[in-house]
Formats: structure tokens, sequence, C-alpha cells
């Protein structure tokens, strides 16, 4: 992993990737390379630069498939996770939904906006399958994120999906914080729908994906029509073009997008099972160190990538600031996650991330700080 490749790392230890992922030069090229060499319309016009942005479009819906295991008629690009998921809960019919109990606040609300009786999954001493082979039935909706924001601990999503789909069930995988750290083919899964950001792997924000089995995408209404989603239309009707280009209506973000697709080769290039072994190493490195302070503790499960701590005695938020005076970049709250707060009477965290471009001195700098303020408690 090269550090130097980007830019914002100088003189700072950013451990707030689950949130936002920093960018390399090379993506940052790339979004600056459709804004001066074919800022056009892809799809409509047919000029030679309207032409190389439908082609490099299309190219980066092309390395997102390929990063993630599919073919790229099963890829719709979009704004990001929230959106996927929006998508789904407006326009796929469903009866129940069942969730874990861990879920970002984008897997709750989407399903509450539609009225749907929700049952969650109890997952502290690992995914309940007992309760999910009784709670679902034909015609429900299983979404589960796959690898936890609280705390990096992964669902055995594989498995999930196996039971539900035994039982008649659709399945949604939140796979935002999955795709960036490790390797997630959505094939080998067998999930319906899989929803990821661009701006947790690198990619700029206001981009995301929706994986789309081709079994369900016939079924699967658009969140938004118009422009650039039919072949023609008249005053009374309208044909839709083939998905999942009738998905996605209106002038997409073209320079986010293109961006996604070289950070998705960046990925790539890197190879995802050295990136998931790197950040293991880290993860070990930094538990290590936290376990050697007795007055701070990890919250939530013991995983890789993700840790949400407490410091004895001092609030989280102060924690935050004093370590932002020390140029370590960390998240305080309850990380969109409100309902696994409040449903355990948990007080607010420190939530530290990794991401490839993470070395032993971001370590070493977070767990030195810690010692520090520790005393204070």
């Amino acid at each position: 992993m090269n550090r130097g490749d980007f830019p914002r790392l100088d003189g700072i230890h950013y451990l707030d990737s689950a949130c936002m992922s920093l960018r390399p030069r090379q993506v940052i090229d790339k979004v600056e390379e459709y804004y001066t060499e074919y800022p056009s319309c892809p799809g409509r016009s047919n000029y030679s630069m309207a032409e190389r942005a439908t082609e490099e479009l299309e190219s980066a819906r092309e390395s997102v498939a390929e990063l993630v295991g599919t073919a790229p008629e099963n890829i719709v690009l979009n704004s990001g996770t929230t959106e996927g998921i929006n998508t789904v809960a407006r326009g796929f019919d469903f009866e129940d939904v069942v969730v874990s109990d861990r879920e970002h606040n984008s897997n709750l609300l989407p399903w509450q906006e539609r009225g749907a009786e929700i049952t969650a999954i109890p997952t502290d001493d690992g995914f309940d399958f007992s309760r999910l082979k009784s709670e679902v039935s034909e015609g429900d909706m299983v979404s589960v994120v796959h690898t936890s924001n609280l705390d990096g601990y992964t669902l055995p999503v594989g498995e999930i999906v196996e039971a539900a789909h035994d039982r008649g069930a659709r399945v949604l995988v939140d796979a935002a914080q999955s795709v960036p750290h490790q390797p997630v083919d959505v094939e080998d899964i067998g999930a319906d729908f899989v929803a990821f950001s661009g701006h947790k792997m690198l990619g700029p924000s206001g981009t995301g994906v929706l994986y789309v089995d081709p079994e369900v995408q016939e079924e699967l209404g658009a969140l938004n029509t118009g422009g650039g989603a039919v072949e023609d239309a008249g005053f009374e009707t309208s044909e839709p073009k083939d998905f999942p280009h009738r998905m996605e209506a209106g002038l997409p973000n073209i320079a986010g997008l293109v961006g996604l697709g070289r950070a998705a080769e960046y990925i790539s290039d890197i190879g995802m099972g050295r990136i998931h072994s790197h950040e293991q190493e880290l993860s070990q490195r930094l538990r290590d160190g936290i376990g050697d302070i007795g007055s701070v503790s990890e919250v939530g499960r013991e995983a890789p990538g993700v840790f949400s701590l407490a410091v004895d005695g001092v609030d989280p938020h102060q924690v935050s600031l004093m370590l932002d005076q020390r140029d370590i970049a960390v998240r305080s709250g309850m990380h969109c996650l409100h309902s696994w707060f409040h449903s355990r009477s948990q007080d607010p965290t420190v939530r530290a991330s990794l991401h490839l471009y993470n070395n032993e001195n971001d370590i070493d700098a977070l767990t030195q700080a810690l010692n520090q303020i520790a005393v204070l408690g």
C-alpha cells in the first residue's frame, strides 16, 4: 500500500474510514479528467466527447461489477447505500421485514417509512439463526448489514441468505462496510440485493451501487423515473429502457461515478485479500495496545477494522476533541446506530476505524494518546 497516493494523509492520523475513506490521487485525477476532457452527457448525444463520457461511465460499471464478482448488467449506479436500500424498500413488494439488531439508520428508516413490521434478530452472541427461522415467512424481506460499523463484526450473510430463501423470503445485504475491506462476491453470497457506497471504498462521495439479482430485476420498480430511463415516451405512455438503465433516471453524477470505477480498479490492483490481511494485523496491534490501558474498553464484539471505545470518566466527544489536538481523526457518538445504543442504554463511544492506507504509526499514535487521556478519568 502506497501512502503517498493519498495527499490528505500528510500530517494526520486518519482513523475515521468507517464514515468516509480518503481518496488516492488516481481517483482525484479521474474525477478531474471528466471535467477537463469530456464534460458531456453520456447515453444521449453522439459527438465524440459525449461518446467518450458514455464509454467511461460504462467502463466504471464494469470495474465495479468485476470487483464484486458479477456482470455489469446487474449493477445499478446511484448515490450510495442509502439510495439503494430506499430503492428496494419503495420499489419491491414484501410483507414484513427482518433485520439484525445492529443496523445503520439507513437500513431501518426506509422500512419504517413503508409501515412494515420490523423484527430484529439478536447478534451479541452470534447471529441467532433459530430466531431468524421462527420469524421469517414467505414474502418477507430480510435486510441485514454484512459488516457492522459499530465494531467490525461480520455477519454470516451466506447462511442467512440460504435460511431466508428456504422460507420464501428475499434478502438485501448492506455491504457498505464489507466491500471496501474484504473479498465480496455477490453471486456467492446469493442475496437478491446488495448495496454499497463509493465514499467508503476510496471513491467520491455521492456515488454507490445496488446489485440486483437477475431473478428479481423485473419485479423491482425504479425509485425515480424520467429522462435517460426510457427509450421513448408520449403524453400517456412510455417505453422504459432495459435494466439497469431504466433504474437510472436523470443525468448521473458522471464525474463521481467514473471516479468510483477508478477506485474499484485501485482496490482490485492491490488485492482484497492483501487489504484484509493488512487491516487484521493493524487491528491486532491496536487491540493489544488498548488492552494495556485499564480504563479504556471496547464496546461491542471484537472484530477487525472498527473499534468503538469507552474511556472511563471521560466524555467521548471530549476524547475525540483531545485526539484531534494530537492530529488524530476519529468519530464520537452513536455512529447512526441509535437503535443498538438505545436498546442497551449504552453511552456514545469514540470510534476508530481502519483502511488500507493506515500503518503502525497511526495505531501507536492512537494508543499513546489514549494512555494520556485515560488518566483524566
